[in-house]
């Protein structure tokens, strides 16, 4: 760790964000100090300070940033002109970004970098989980609580580092690997690139990172990943191809066939390393877990369906969303509460949400939100008019604080599957309507 050697106290804003609150939790656990600063407490933010003792202050204020302070991490999100970024500045405080932080460690350790559209978070996690279970010990950085380890961070004690690598704004740019993993490459965030080409560019930009000649483990029968590939043997990386056919012996605790594809890709990573392939078929086939917010059963509601949550947040993740969910429940019907993410996600793949959200059966559409962008209005039920109303019935949920009562009316019957679906806070609307359990003494 001698990128952090030096450093005692460190701050964090925007702590509250599942990137920053993992590298916060990594810098906790090899004896730094840590405060941090968020707009709104969360599960997050108290899960660090009661587990953590990093001390999580509610406000963006000056105050938070002192002289003993080393080095503050921020997160993306944070603009430059955020008051705690200035006084740090004023303090002549070395200040970074999450992704310059991460990029930093990464020279430090032999390192697995996940990348792709979707699907990282769970590759990810079944990296995390086989290597520890076949005993290389590694460091873990998700993009989400593993339900494992009930934490976004895994401590290891080996030289390998396993972490999530997201492409927005290029984030994944700084980071150094050994190891890349590419999930695919569909268009998203073209708020920020634009067309998929400029995705197939960045990305191609990412494996120029690669140390030495390096790994790329992939799904080679992907179009979208072709000129990918091509600049990957130009730079003479050894490419590991991972394809649905060649994983007939899995037979997951998680369903879906998304996730055969990521237990391929985290089966490439195996055979990259030369460790037991049986042994990690056998680990996910009978162990695995998976992480919180992927097709996650969270209990029950007070009528006695099923409550799931689940993060997918673009068509192509609900696709494999409601499929996974139509394979393992065929006579349940399905009951979604959707919110859209970002009004420019939503504009520039509104025919493919309004054609995944009628394939369920009753779908509570909440406005859209709005996380980036700025808040228009007029276009917070957008996706009303593209969805099938002939297909689904279709409840667009206006008044959020009576949505429980909206939702008993329904009185959905009795082993439906309620999810709640979305990137965004959704998932307080199922704590809403989920049925407590109290236990008799």
């Amino acid at each position: 760790m001698k990128f952090l050697s030096n450093v005692k106290k460190i701050h964090c804003i925007g702590i509250g964000g599942i990137a920053v609150s993992a590298m916060a939790k990594y810098a906790r656990h090899h004896g730094i100090t840590v405060t941090g600063s968020d707009l709104v407490a969360s599960r997050v933010t108290n899960d660090l300070s009661e587990h953590y003792d990093i001390p999580v202050y509610i406000g963006v204020r000056a105050e938070n940033i002192t002289p003993e302070h080393d080095l503050v991490i921020y997160s993306p999100a944070v603009p430059e002109n955020n008051i705690e970024r200035a006084e740090a500045r004023n303090l002549g405080i070395v200040a970074m970004s999450y992704p310059q932080v991460l990029g930093k460690l990464s020279e430090e350790y032999t390192t697995i970098a996940v990348s792709g559209t979707n699907g990282k978070t769970t590759t990810t996690t079944m990296v995390v989980e086989l290597l520890k279970h076949l005993g290389v010990d590694p460091t873990g950085i998700v993009g989400e609580y593993l339900q494992l380890y009930n934490s976004n961070f895994v401590a290891g004690q080996s030289e390998y580092l396993v972490t999530e690598a997201c492409e927005f704004k290029d984030s994944f740019l700084h980071i150094h690997h050994d190891i890349a993993v590419i999930t695919n490459i569909t268009e998203d965030h073209l708020d920020y690139f634009g067309d998929l080409e400029h995705i197939q560019q960045s990305f191609i930009s990412f494996l120029d990172n690669t140390k030495g000649t390096g790994v790329l483990v992939c799904n080679t029968e992907l179009p979208e990943l072709a000129p990918v590939i091509g600049h990957a043997k130009k730079i003479s990386m050894r490419i590991i191809p991972y394809q649905i056919h060649n994983t007939s012996d899995l037979v997951l605790t998680v369903p879906g066939e998304h996730n055969r594809e990521n237990a391929a890709a985290a089966l490439g990573v195996i055979e990259a390393l030369n460790l037991s392939d049986s042994e990690a078929i056998t680990y996910l086939n009978t162990s695995f877990q998976g992480a919180k917010r992927r097709m996650e059963h969270v209990g029950m509601t007070h009528g006695g369906s099923l409550l799931f949550d689940d993060y997918a947040h673009n068509p192509e993740g609900l696709e494999h969303l409601i499929t996974g969910l139509r394979d393992v429940y065929p006579d349940k019907k399905i009951v979604m509460l959707f919110e859209p993410h970002l009004y420019s996600r939503t504009r520039d793949f509104k025919e493919g949400f309004g054609r995944e959200l009628s394939r369920v059966d009753v779908l509570y559409l909440f406005p859209t939100y709005r996380a980036r962008d700025e808040r228009i209005p007029s276009e917070d039920y957008l996706l009303e008019q593209y969805i099938d109303t002939s297909a689904v019935e279709l409840i667009p949920v206006h008044d959020i604080d009576n949505f429980p009562k909206l939702f008993e009316e329904r009185q959905h019957d009795y082993g439906d599957i309620v999810i709640t679906v979305g990137a965004g806070d959704i998932w307080k609307q199922g704590l809403r309507i989920k049925k407590q359990v109290t236990h008799s003494s």
